[in-house]
């Protein structure tokens, strides 16, 4: 075997040193597949970030209250109704309440006018803010109770001198977030106290309104009730030695 022959030998034995290479052909098959499986940020990211494509949501309108002041001329304590429009809307001008109370509505017309609207257009109340100058009367319980026409019925009391915020150094007013859906078969009774004056703001959070729907809205509106307590509440400042990155949950 001459120099050339053993050359040439040479190389095709590196050739078929190296030929072990060829397994990462594997590279264009099934090896790498998995990679496809990134085609789900597609999916993910638009699920998760529709809305940016979209218009912005306009934010929630202020609940406008209803507003209703009771006053007892009387020297007796005397149970009060508020709403109740299957009961008492054919008992005018009392409307359920016994002689001696007063009751007006001191926002959006006559009390008549909401209690008939409470049959039309239901709603749900999401806070409630309770005003007297006779601080006893904000001690007392009122009563929440739904019947049918079926004869059923479920009553809740709310207690209202439990209600108060211990926060809460105001004597005349007391702020209360207390979940109410109010129709016509809803009604709340409570004891009105002796020559006093007790005014009841209600705010509501959701109305259902079929002239909404005609006019091209949708039947359920919502609002959001507005921050009654610490509006005017300076910042709390907590001075401390120690780094923040120190400080952890207990």
């Amino acid at each position: 075997m001459n120099s050339i022959e053993r050359e040439l030998l040479g190389f095709i034995g590196q050739a078929e040193a190296m030929s072990g290479f060829d397994s990462y052909d594997s590279m264009d098959g099934d090896t790498f597949d998995y990679f496809d499986d990134y085609d789900s940020f597609d999916d993910g990211y638009d699920t998760a970030f529709d809305y940016a494509s979209g218009a912005a949501q306009a934010a929630p309108q202020i609940s406008d209250p209803y507003v209703i002041q009771y006053q007892n001329t009387t020297l007796g304590t005397l149970t009060a109704v508020l709403f109740g429009y299957n009961d008492f809307f054919g008992l005018p001008p009392q409307f359920g309440n016994p002689i001696g109370i007063t009751v007006t509505n001191l926002q959006g017309g006559s009390y008549a006018r909401l209690l008939a609207q409470s049959n039309n257009k239901f709603f749900k109340v999401g806070k409630w803010r309770f005003q007297s100058a006779n601080a006893s009367q904000l001690s007392q319980t009122l009563t929440l109770t739904h019947y049918d026409a079926n004869g059923k019925q479920y009553s809740t009391p709310l207690n209202l001198s439990i209600m108060r915020d211990a926060y809460q150094f105001q004597n005349d007013i007391l702020d209360v977030t207390k979940p109410v859906t109010v129709d016509g078969n809803t009604q709340i009774t409570f004891p009105l106290l002796a020559s006093t004056t007790f005014v009841i703001s209600i705010f509501p959070v959701q109305v259902i309104s079929g002239k909404a729907v005609l006019n091209g809205g949708t039947s359920l509106n919502s609002a959001k009730a507005p921050r009654l307590s610490g509006k005017n509440v300076a910042p709390v400042i907590i001075q401390t030695t120690q780094g923040v990155a120190g400080i952890s949950k207990s």
